[in-house]
């Protein structure tokens, strides 16, 4: 039974990040966390209210970052 919750400072897609340039290993850093989401059977709970949960001092990035997982025997 899990239930993982923090800030995970990669996103799960490209649009999950506005305004910060492209690394050229975000590719795989996406890739690489969403086969672990799905390597150990872990459901994400929806997010409420702000599409993003990290914003750029002065405004000029933001992402998703904060989740929350949990496995279907938590569920």
């Amino acid at each position: 039974m899990w239930c993982l919750y923090g800030d995970f400072i990669v996103v799960r897609c490209v649009n999950e990040r506005k305004g910060a340039g492209e690394r050229g290993s975000q590719k795989n850093e996406i890739n690489g966390f969403n086969h672990y989401i799905e390597r150990n059977f872990l459901v994400e709970l929806p997010i409420v209210g702000k599409k993003y949960t990290w914003y750029k001092a002065i405004g000029t990035a933001k992402s998703r970052l904060d989740r929350v997982f949990v496995s279907d025997k938590w569920l």
